[in-house]
């Protein structure tokens, strides 16, 4: 098997004598998409914000490639291709849908926030913007401002901003969290547009059944801050200790 794209050794944080994520080892693989699930309070979004830089580790390694990244600041770390998409939209809401990206596309060209750029170059960030937009079939409100966006649409605004930074790693949390059925579908669409990229790694914390078997790979467990199981979705799910004790109900219901 190939070098892990990202790896956890024994990561660890503790806040006073509380354990949050207790020495998680677990290596994640460029075309793979694996989906974090546990109950309420396991550690899922701590976890995450460990690999992400929004978290300092008490102990405890994370790995990019071969460069240990557990030091670097979330902005360091998304330069180094780690990109994470949060339960709450990030946008700058007073500018037009187009300008999100376009910023998003410029930083990424390393052109940072000038605004004194030649019209060449305007253009050529304007034309990728646009590209990153039709592809989350958001073109028709490239002019809209992104405050003025329905919820879904600014869900999918925020994919695309994350696809516009060209990370290797994709990390969502909860990308369906606060969207109706049928805007839910667009996201998946996305995600599953950007897993079918096999130099892509996606990772997702997620508690709804459905979306966990449209897009997993492989699913690990966190209970407590451990990791409780960890394999290929059939197996975890038909697991007993992970049906009867941590998924439950969750399972039953989306049977």
């Amino acid at each position: 098997m190939p070098s892990p794209s990202l790896s956890t050794r024994n990561l660890t944080i503790r806040f006073g004598g509380h354990v949050a994520v207790n020495a998680v080892t677990c290596d994640f693989h460029a075309g793979e998409t694996t989906v974090i699930v546990g109950p309420n309070g396991a550690g899922k979004t701590t976890y995450f914000n460990l690999v992400s830089g929004q978290l300092s580790a008490s102990s405890g390694s994370v790995i990019k490639g071969k460069s240990d990244i557990t030091r670097l600041s979330p902005a360091a770390r998304a330069r180094s291709g780690i990109g994470r998409a949060f339960q709450l939209t990030n946008l700058f809401p007073q500018l037009s849908v187009l300008e999100n990206i376009r910023l998003a596309v410029q930083v990424r060209a390393g052109a940072g926030w000038g605004l004194l750029r030649s019209a060449a170059a305007l253009t050529h960030l304007r034309d990728k913007a646009q590209h990153y937009l039709d592809a989350a079939q958001l073109g028709a409100k490239a002019a809209m401002p992104a405050a003025a966006l329905p919820h879904g649409d600014q869900r999918k605004l925020e994919v695309a901003l994350l696809m516009a930074m060209e990370p290797d790693i994709y990390m969502f949390d909860e990308p369906t969290a606060g969207m109706s059925l049928d805007q839910a579908p667009a996201i998946l669409e996305l995600i599953a547009t950007i897993k079918a990229d096999p130099t892509k790694t996606v990772l997702l914390v997620e508690h709804k059944m459905d979306v966990v078997r449209a897009l997993a790979d492989r699913i690990i467990v966190l209970h407590n801050g451990e990791l409780l199981a960890d394999g290929a979705p059939a197996e975890v799910m038909d697991s007993q200790i992970v049906r009867d004790v941590y998924l439950g109900t969750a399972t039953e219901e989306t049977a």
